[in-house]
């Protein structure tokens, strides 16, 4: 800050009102070009005398001390338009602690008292207006303004999370093998689907009822289906899908995240598409099930050993669950399920796409049987990247590596059964391909950078994890 701002500002005439200044994130993103999206800070002053916004000012670097005293000299010698005249107020109330302290003595020495209070009326609703008028939408609400929610239950939440996307039970168990789950002594039946099988989307999905799950499969239209279900779901997704409220929190308390594409999102749906934010109860039995359906799914069902047994398990649980216990069982009787699947089977991959895919690969050395579930593999990940908005030319690229890659494997892999870890710890067979195919170093290069795409889209399935 220059020397002489405070100064100037101190030759401001004093009007005895407070200002409400909040130093903080901004409630909005910047998303630049070939750059991570990002939250700016924003340093926003209200009149309380006025509800006018003395200033809002954008910051793209964490707020020091010196930066926020010379937004507040401006604030008071260059107001925002329509917001009053130049002034100097009698106080300031910051709702940061640290910067409060910082900056008390240097604007006493202005004659403008500083204090801090966490929670300013003025600005929330400042900051939710600009929110809401940025982004187009209603904020959504945050978790710890749902009734009954306490910090400690969503720190467990968070942190059970971490550990059931690290342990990935959808490697094992597909959206057509549900789980009924009783939560606490008297807890009535509901019902959970692990997402993430197919690789689109990862979580789970909570039914209040046998009928909202049966709902699931019946084959209707999504829309249709979101019409009659009700359905609590936690996802992982990008922080821009969240909540601001809920990113502060984040912050805030240090709740952990597993990585920036797995910020769990929790959203409650119930007819016609009412979208909210569930009930503490049903975050209570969410946190649960995360931290226990992976033990029952690998150590109960041996799912991971491919059985999927049937088996009942009760789990006691400690902290904010009170004493309570889980108790999770499978398989679930819901006679849609037969004719869903069918469906799901018609929308397979074509039986001649598939053997045009692996048409050239050698089954010698691989069973017949593994070159299929491995091509399949790889259309769908071909598929995956066709989502993504490459270019027709860079499909293309990427469509004729897949295929080496998997002809590569079925000639010198050993392998009878399949798992999509066969593809991790490359690039590989860079000589095979130079002897075999072309040694020019642009072809070379693409072949790697299609290997690299498909390791990272199999480890973001869940496989090779630790």
């Amino acid at each position: 800050m220059a020397p002489n701002s405070l100064d100037k500002a101190a030759g401001l005439s004093q009007i005895h009102t407070t200002w409400h200044v909040t130093a903080r994130r901004a409630r909005v993103w910047i998303t630049p070009k070939n750059k991570p999206a990002y939250r700016p800070y924003i340093v926003l002053a209200v009149d309380t005398s006025t509800n006018l916004i003395r200033c809002a000012q954008m910051e793209d670097d964490r707020l020091t001390a010196e930066r926020t005293l010379a937004i507040l000299a401006d604030a008071m010698l260059k107001p925002t338009f329509g917001s009053g005249k130049r002034c100097r107020p009698a106080r300031i109330i910051l709702d940061n602690a640290g910067l409060a302290q910082a900056i008390t003595e240097s604007l006493a020495a202005i004659g403008v008292r500083c204090d801090y209070q966490a929670k300013l009326p003025a600005t929330d609703a400042a900051l939710r207006e600009m929110d809401a008028h940025m982004n187009r939408r209603e904020p959504l609400p945050g978790l710890l303004s749902v009734p009954g929610v306490t910090v400690p239950l969503l720190e467990e939440l968070f942190s059970a999370a971490v550990e059931f996307y690290h342990l990935a039970p959808w490697r094992w168990l597909d959206n057509v093998q549900p789980l009924e789950v009783h939560y606490g002594a008297d807890g009535p039946p509901r019902y959970i689907v692990i997402m993430g099988f197919g690789g689109q989307e990862f979580g789970l999905a909570l039914y209040p009822t046998l009928e909202d799950l049966r709902i699931q499969y019946t084959g209707l239209e999504p829309e249709q289906v979101f019409k009659k279900m009700s359905t609590v779901s936690l996802t992982f997704d990008e922080p821009m899908v969240m909540g601001f409220d809920d990113l502060d929190a984040i912050e805030q308390y240090g709740w952990p995240v597993a990585n920036a594409r797995a910020y769990p999102l929790l959203m409650k749906v119930t007819p016609p598409q009412k979208v909210g934010v569930p009930a503490a109860a049903e975050i209570a039995l969410l946190a649960a099930a995360l931290r226990t359906i992976p033990a029952f799914v690998t150590e109960r069902l041996q799912a991971n050993l491919g059985m999927a047994r049937p088996s009942q398990a009760s789990y006691p649980l400690s902290n904010v669950h009170a004493g309570e216990q889980i108790t999770l069982r499978f398989p679930v009787d819901v006679p849609e399920l037969a004719a869903y699947q069918g469906k799901m089977e018609s929308l397979a991959i074509d039986e001649d796409d598939l053997q045009a895919f692996i048409g050239d690969w050698n089954y010698d050395r691989a069973a017949p049987q593994f070159a299929r579930e491995m091509g399949t593999f790889l259309i769908y990940f071909l598929d995956d990247l066709a989502l993504s908005g490459l270019s027709e030319q860079s499909l293309r690229k990427h469509d004729s590596n897949c295929r080496l890659i998997g002809k590569f494997i079925c000639d010198y892999n050993y392998s009878t059964v399949f798992s999509p870890t066969v593809f991790l710890g490359g690039p590989a067979y860079l000589a095979e391909f130079q002897r075999k195919v072309t040694d020019a170093k642009t072809a070379l290069t693409s072949y790697k950078a299609t290997w690299r795409k498909l390791e990272s889209y199999v480890r973001e399935l869940g496989f090779g994890r630790r």
